[in-house]
This record gives structure tokens, C-alpha cells and sequence, in this order.
């Protein structure tokens, strides 16, 4: 007896193209298996904690926004002490240097 067929990938395509081939939707959320179960639980309680109501959400922004107005005079004032004692260094090394060719002059 002759040896009788074992596999054909005849029509195969055709049947899969009727419906469409369909890319895999992306998933909204992604997967917690195979995490750190310890990780997982904490990452849950921590987002619980962050919830809160509106009037909380303002009281914080309100906080926020004083921090920040803080933090921008606080800069400013550095940079202006900064800028002055540049002005001050700048002013004695000039005076140095006129002081040195003052001491020249006065040599020769």
C-alpha cells in the first residue's frame, strides 16, 4: 500500500482572510501575574491612599503652588546674591590690577 498524505496548508489562508486577520487589542491595564505579590499589594494600598476628595485635591494644589512661588524667590534672591558678588569680585580684581600698575609706574 502506498503512503497516504500527512498535512496540507491548502485553503488554510483563504479560510483565515474571510474574517479578517485582526491585530491583538492592547490591553487597558497591564497584567499583575507574575509580579512581586508584595510589590502588587503595595502599589493597591498606595493608590487608595492617593484618593481623595475635591476639596482636598484644592487644599493641595493651593499648598503646591505656595511651595513653588517659595522656591522662585528663594532662586531669585540667590541669583541676585550671586550676580552681586560676581559684580564685587569683578570690582577687586580691578582694583588689584590697577593697584599692580599704580606699584610699576612707580619703579620706574
Amino acid at each position: 500500500m502506498a503512503k497516504s498524505k500527512n498535512h496540507t496548508a491548502h485553503n488554510q489562508s483563504h479560510k483565515n482572510h474571510r474574517n479578517g486577520i485582526k491585530k491583538s487589542r492592547r490591553p487597558r491595564k497591564m497584567s499583575m501575574e507574575g509580579m512581586n505579590k508584595k510589590f502588587v499589594r503595595n502599589q493597591a494600598f498606595a493608590k487608595k491612599g492617593l484618593r481623595c476628595s475635591p476639596e482636598e485635591k484644592e487644599k493641595r494644589l493651593s499648598q503646591q503652588k505656595e511651595a513653588q512661588k517659595k522656591m522662585e524667590e528663594k532662586k531669585a534672591h540667590e541669583k541676585a546674591q550671586r550676580l552681586k558678588e560676581l559684580q564685587e569680585e569683578k570690582e577687586r580684581a580691578a582694583l588689584k590690577k590697577a593697584k599692580s600698575k599704580k606699584e610699576v609706574k612707580d619703579d620706574e
